[in-house]
């Protein structure tokens, strides 16, 4: 890893990006890594467009500014794409993991790319199956995991998930939230 491994999540607020990269950070951490997430809010209302950021490191992180090249791009909210927001510091190098259904080859043209790497997840089906309501952050971590092996391998974050989720969630939702992860590791598609 260079210095910093930097992730930058878009969502709408109420989808659980904030959640899904503290969530993210939590488990790396539990790696041995050093880590950094915060949110970066707009207006705070249900909603409305939000962004998280992470960072990974070997070594300790002394800045807390948002991530402005990021690695990795995470697309909770898929009607986000199209905005110049998404694409602001997006390097020949950046991957996309993309919360939908439909193939790279439907979602490459519509962020305005030609070739990135993509992944994308059908996390809102996932979670819908599993929560009753679209709740796609834990699908994207897996594909996440899926993607970035070097970062988190999906054991860890499976092992570390569960430590994390045990203090905030009823057993029943730790265990959706564990298999969510895992469909999305496994559903994951990439381009």
């Amino acid at each position: 890893m260079g210095k910093y491994f930097e992730v930058r999540w878009h969502g709408r607020g109420g989808q659980g990006a904030v959640t899904g990269a503290k969530s993210l950070a939590e488990a790396v951490q539990g790696t041995g890594k050093f880590v950094s997430a915060f949110p970066d809010y707009g207006p705070e209302r249900r909603g409305a467009p939000v962004r998280a950021y992470d960072r990974f490191s070997d070594t300790k992180i002394r800045t807390h500014v948002p991530v402005l090249t990021p690695d990795v791009i995470i697309v909770v909210d898929p009607t986000l794409i199209g905005s110049d927001d998404l694409l602001i510091g997006v390097t020949g190098e950046t991957t996309f993991i993309v919360n939908t259904e439909k193939s790279a080859g439907d979602i490459m043209p519509r962020l305005g790319l030609d070739d990135h790497p993509l992944v994308t997840v059908p996390a809102n089906i996932i979670s819908q199956k599993l929560f009753g309501r679209p709740i796609p952050n834990s699908a994207l971590m897996g594909a996440f995991s899926r993607a970035f092996p070097s970062i988190i391998v999906l054991d860890d974050l499976l092992r570390e998930a569960r430590h994390v989720f045990a203090h905030l969630l009823a057993a029943d939702v730790v265990e959706k939230n564990l298999e969510a992860i895992q469909r999305g590791h496994d559903e994951a598609r990439t381009a």
